[in-house]
Protein backbone atom coordinates (compact mmCIF):
# COMPACT_ATOMS: atom_id res chain seq x y z
CA UNK A 1 0.00 0.00 0.00
CA UNK A 2 1.35 3.44 -0.89
CA UNK A 3 2.30 5.47 2.16
CA UNK A 4 -0.07 8.24 1.13
CA UNK A 5 -3.07 5.85 1.18
CA UNK A 6 -2.26 3.96 4.40
CA UNK A 7 -4.02 6.47 6.74
CA UNK A 8 -7.21 6.19 4.66
CA UNK A 9 -7.12 2.39 4.80
CA UNK A 10 -6.55 2.36 8.58
CA UNK A 11 -9.42 4.83 9.11
CA UNK A 12 -11.84 2.57 7.22
CA UNK A 13 -10.72 -0.53 9.16
CA UNK A 14 -11.15 1.25 12.52
CA UNK A 15 -14.78 1.95 11.62
CA UNK A 16 -15.56 -1.78 11.67
CA UNK A 17 -16.62 -2.52 15.26
CA UNK A 18 -18.92 -5.56 15.08
CA UNK A 19 -18.51 -8.88 13.37
CA UNK A 20 -20.12 -8.66 9.96
CA UNK A 21 -19.46 -4.94 9.50
CA UNK A 22 -18.05 -4.06 6.09
CA UNK A 23 -17.06 -0.97 4.14
CA UNK A 24 -16.03 0.00 0.62
CA UNK A 25 -12.42 0.93 0.09
CA UNK A 26 -10.10 2.01 -2.71
CA UNK A 27 -6.38 2.65 -2.55
CA UNK A 28 -3.17 2.19 -4.46
CA UNK A 29 -0.51 -0.48 -4.14
CA UNK A 30 2.87 -0.87 -5.72
CA UNK A 31 3.38 -3.99 -7.79
CA UNK A 32 6.55 -6.04 -7.63
CA UNK A 33 7.59 -4.60 -10.97
CA UNK A 34 7.25 -1.08 -9.53
CA UNK A 35 4.01 -0.21 -11.31
CA UNK A 36 1.27 1.49 -9.30
CA UNK A 37 -2.00 -0.46 -9.28
CA UNK A 38 -5.40 0.96 -8.27
CA UNK A 39 -7.50 -1.52 -6.33
CA UNK A 40 -11.05 -1.27 -5.02
CA UNK A 41 -13.45 -3.54 -3.15
CA UNK A 42 -14.75 -4.17 0.35
CA UNK A 43 -13.21 -4.99 3.69
CA UNK A 44 -15.22 -7.03 6.19
CA UNK A 45 -14.77 -7.89 9.86
CA UNK A 46 -15.04 -11.66 10.48
CA UNK A 47 -14.49 -13.98 13.43
CA UNK A 48 -12.79 -17.37 13.10
CA UNK A 49 -11.91 -19.64 16.02
CA UNK A 50 -12.62 -16.80 18.43
CA UNK A 51 -10.26 -14.47 16.62
CA UNK A 52 -11.34 -11.41 14.64
CA UNK A 53 -9.87 -10.94 11.22
CA UNK A 54 -10.33 -8.44 8.37
CA UNK A 55 -11.13 -9.95 5.02
CA UNK A 56 -10.65 -7.92 1.85
CA UNK A 57 -12.32 -8.53 -1.50
CA UNK A 58 -10.37 -6.51 -4.06
CA UNK A 59 -10.09 -6.15 -7.82
CA UNK A 60 -7.73 -4.28 -10.06
CA UNK A 61 -9.42 -1.06 -11.20
CA UNK A 62 -6.36 0.57 -12.76
CA UNK A 63 -7.87 0.63 -16.24
CA UNK A 64 -11.17 1.99 -14.95
CA UNK A 65 -9.31 4.61 -12.93
CA UNK A 66 -7.37 5.65 -16.02
CA UNK A 67 -10.64 6.05 -17.94
CA UNK A 68 -12.15 8.14 -15.13
CA UNK A 69 -9.05 10.36 -14.97
CA UNK A 70 -9.09 10.71 -18.76
CA UNK A 71 -12.79 11.69 -18.72
CA UNK A 72 -12.15 14.13 -15.88
CA UNK A 73 -9.29 15.77 -17.76
CA UNK A 74 -11.39 15.91 -20.92
CA UNK A 75 -14.23 17.55 -18.98
CA UNK A 76 -11.85 20.14 -17.57
CA UNK A 77 -10.46 20.82 -21.03
CA UNK A 78 -13.95 21.25 -22.50
CA UNK A 79 -14.84 23.64 -19.68
CA UNK A 80 -11.66 25.63 -20.27
CA UNK A 81 -12.34 25.84 -24.01
CA UNK A 82 -15.93 26.97 -23.39
CA UNK A 83 -14.70 29.62 -20.96
CA UNK A 84 -12.12 30.86 -23.46
CA UNK A 85 -14.72 31.04 -26.23
CA UNK A 86 -16.96 33.15 -24.01
CA UNK A 87 -14.20 35.78 -23.93
CA UNK A 88 -13.84 35.92 -27.71
CA UNK A 89 -14.43 39.43 -29.05
CA UNK A 90 -14.16 40.97 -25.58
CA UNK A 91 -11.62 43.71 -25.04
CA UNK A 92 -10.00 43.20 -21.59
CA UNK A 93 -8.98 46.85 -21.42
CA UNK A 94 -12.55 47.91 -22.15
CA UNK A 95 -13.85 45.65 -19.39
CA UNK A 96 -11.33 47.08 -16.94
CA UNK A 97 -12.37 50.57 -17.94
CA UNK A 98 -16.07 49.80 -17.45
CA UNK A 99 -15.39 48.24 -14.07
CA UNK A 100 -13.43 51.33 -13.04
CA UNK A 101 -16.31 53.57 -14.19
CA UNK A 102 -18.88 51.57 -12.24
CA UNK A 103 -16.68 51.61 -9.16
CA UNK A 104 -16.29 55.39 -9.41
CA UNK A 105 -20.05 55.83 -9.87
CA UNK A 106 -20.73 53.70 -6.79
CA UNK A 107 -18.21 55.66 -4.74
CA UNK A 108 -19.65 59.00 -5.96
CA UNK A 109 -23.19 57.88 -5.14
CA UNK A 110 -22.17 56.81 -1.64
CA UNK A 111 -20.32 60.09 -1.08
CA UNK A 112 -23.30 62.14 -2.31
CA UNK A 113 -25.67 60.20 -0.06
CA UNK A 114 -23.49 60.83 2.99
CA UNK A 115 -23.21 64.52 2.04
CA UNK A 116 -27.02 64.78 1.80
CA UNK A 117 -27.43 63.21 5.24
CA UNK A 118 -24.87 65.60 6.71
CA UNK A 119 -26.55 68.58 5.05
CA UNK A 120 -29.93 67.57 6.45
CA UNK A 121 -28.47 67.21 9.95
CA UNK A 122 -26.85 70.63 9.62
CA UNK A 123 -30.10 72.26 8.50
CA UNK A 124 -32.05 70.67 11.36
CA UNK A 125 -29.44 71.82 13.87
CA UNK A 126 -29.40 75.37 12.44
CA UNK A 127 -33.20 75.54 12.53
CA UNK A 128 -33.16 74.84 16.26
CA UNK A 129 -30.40 77.39 16.82
CA UNK A 130 -32.22 80.05 14.78
CA UNK A 131 -35.26 79.53 16.98
CA UNK A 132 -33.07 79.74 20.08
CA UNK A 133 -31.48 83.00 18.94
CA UNK A 134 -34.82 84.47 17.88
CA UNK A 135 -34.11 84.90 14.17
CA UNK A 136 -37.59 85.51 12.74
CA UNK A 137 -37.04 86.75 9.20
CA UNK A 138 -37.15 83.85 6.70
CA UNK A 139 -34.72 85.79 4.51
CA UNK A 140 -32.29 86.28 7.40
CA UNK A 141 -32.57 82.60 8.42
CA UNK A 142 -31.83 81.45 4.88
CA UNK A 143 -28.91 83.84 4.56
CA UNK A 144 -27.38 82.76 7.85
CA UNK A 145 -27.85 79.10 6.95
CA UNK A 146 -26.05 79.56 3.64
CA UNK A 147 -23.20 81.44 5.29
CA UNK A 148 -22.77 78.77 7.98
CA UNK A 149 -22.79 75.88 5.53
CA UNK A 150 -20.50 77.54 2.98
CA UNK A 151 -17.05 75.97 2.64
CA UNK A 152 -15.28 79.21 3.54
CA UNK A 153 -17.37 79.95 6.63
CA UNK A 154 -14.64 78.81 8.99
CA UNK A 155 -17.19 76.78 10.97
CA UNK A 156 -16.30 73.13 11.39
CA UNK A 157 -19.11 70.55 11.59
CA UNK A 158 -18.12 68.25 14.43
CA UNK A 159 -20.05 65.97 16.79
CA UNK A 160 -23.37 67.11 15.34
CA UNK A 161 -22.85 70.87 15.67
CA UNK A 162 -21.08 73.83 14.11
CA UNK A 163 -18.08 74.72 16.24
CA UNK A 164 -17.83 78.47 16.89
CA UNK A 165 -21.46 79.15 16.01
CA UNK A 166 -21.91 81.47 18.99
CA UNK A 167 -19.11 83.76 17.85
CA UNK A 168 -20.51 83.64 14.33
CA UNK A 169 -23.91 84.84 15.52
CA UNK A 170 -22.35 87.51 17.73
CA UNK A 171 -20.48 88.92 14.75
CA UNK A 172 -23.64 88.73 12.63
CA UNK A 173 -25.59 90.78 15.18
CA UNK A 174 -22.84 93.39 15.42
CA UNK A 175 -23.06 93.70 11.65
CA UNK A 176 -26.87 93.96 11.72
CA UNK A 177 -28.34 94.64 15.16
CA UNK A 178 -31.87 94.03 13.92
CA UNK A 179 -31.03 90.57 12.65
CA UNK A 180 -32.35 88.67 15.66
CA UNK A 181 -33.65 89.15 19.18
CA UNK A 182 -31.97 88.03 22.37
CA UNK A 183 -33.82 85.64 24.61
CA UNK A 184 -34.92 88.48 26.88
CA UNK A 185 -36.00 90.61 23.93
CA UNK A 186 -37.92 87.71 22.47
CA UNK A 187 -39.71 87.06 25.78
CA UNK A 188 -40.61 90.77 26.01
CA UNK A 189 -41.87 90.79 22.42
CA UNK A 190 -43.94 87.66 23.01
CA UNK A 191 -45.38 89.16 26.20
CA UNK A 192 -46.33 92.38 24.42
CA UNK A 193 -47.94 90.49 21.57
CA UNK A 194 -49.94 88.39 24.02
CA UNK A 195 -51.06 91.47 25.96
CA UNK A 196 -52.22 93.15 22.75
CA UNK A 197 -54.11 90.05 21.77
CA UNK A 198 -55.81 89.73 25.20
CA UNK A 199 -56.62 93.47 25.53
CA UNK A 200 -60.40 94.24 25.56
CA UNK A 201 -61.81 95.86 22.45
CA UNK A 202 -64.68 98.32 22.43
CA UNK A 203 -66.96 99.26 19.58
CA UNK A 204 -68.46 102.76 19.39
CA UNK A 205 -72.21 103.03 18.88
CA UNK A 206 -73.35 102.76 15.29
CA UNK A 207 -73.78 106.12 13.57
CA UNK A 208 -71.44 108.00 15.89
CA UNK A 209 -68.90 108.28 13.07
CA UNK A 210 -71.01 108.56 9.98
CA UNK A 211 -72.84 105.32 10.68
CA UNK A 212 -69.67 103.20 10.59
CA UNK A 213 -68.75 100.72 13.31
CA UNK A 214 -65.21 101.50 14.35
CA UNK A 215 -62.99 100.14 17.10
CA UNK A 216 -63.22 102.32 20.19
CA UNK A 217 -60.09 102.84 22.25
CA UNK A 218 -60.78 104.26 25.73
CA UNK A 219 -58.75 107.39 26.61
CA UNK A 220 -55.64 107.01 28.73
CA UNK A 221 -56.20 107.79 32.38
CA UNK A 222 -52.59 108.55 33.12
Amino acid sequence: VLDEDKPKLRAVIRQLQRVGDSASISYRVRHRDGAIVNVAGRVKLLEENGERIYQRFLFDCTAQKAIEERDDLKGRLDTAETTLKSFEGIDPEKIQGELADWKKKAEDAERDFKAQLTRRDQQDWLKGKMDEYGVKSPYARKQLEQECMAEGSGLAWKDGQFMGFGDFMKAAKEKDSGLYLTKEEQEAADKAAKAAKDAPQFTAPAGSQGGKNERYVPPKIF
